[in-house]
């Protein structure tokens, strides 16, 4: 055998080694919300894409906090997204104090809270998806960055 059939052969068993990879390694992307809807539901959280007329979104929750994925910066047809918007809120907390929020944000570095255009108390974190996603691993370790501020929101929103 030639040395460029044993090269070419190398080069294929390399390429054909690369297509079987293991699900879990393959990255999470907005352009995908099945990605995104796979490790929500590794973690036993609820996926339910939602789409309409504005961009689409997951409906999810943990510990009885309903929460969004929203899939963000997406093309004119709303299909091919680039990041995604991890939201929670309170409809029911409209005078919480912005000089709250503010201490929140003071002491917060990955996520932020504000409040909406109806005036309720949000929490949001987001997550750059772009350019061919992200590892599972790292998308799951946000998740979890993720529900642990939501849950300390909570606490903070309603003591």
């Amino acid at each position: 055998m030639s040395a460029i059939k044993s090269a070419l052969f190398g080069i294929m068993a390399l390429t054909a080694g690369l297509n079987i990879l293991p699900a879990h390694a393959q990255n999470v992307t907005a352009t995908i919300p099945d990605s995104i809807a796979a490790v929500l539901q590794a973690r036993g959280l609820p996926s339910e894409l939602k789409r309409g007329e504005g961009n689409p979104y997951i409906r999810s929750a943990y510990d009885d906090m309903p929460f969004l994925v929203a899939l963000m910066n997406c093309d004119d047809d709303k299909t091919n997204c680039a990041t995604v918007q991890f939201y929670f809120g309170f409809n029911d907390k409209k005078d919480f104090p912005l000089e709250k929020l503010n201490e929140w944000n003071a002491t917060k570095r990955f996520v932020r809270a504000y409040r909406d255009d109806e005036n309720d108390p949000v929490l949001v974190m987001d997550v750059d998806t772009d350019k061919g996603g992200v590892p599972q691993a790292v998308f799951n370790e946000n998740l979890s960055v993720w529900l642990d501020q939501m849950q300390q929101y909570r606490r903070f929103v309603t003591e």
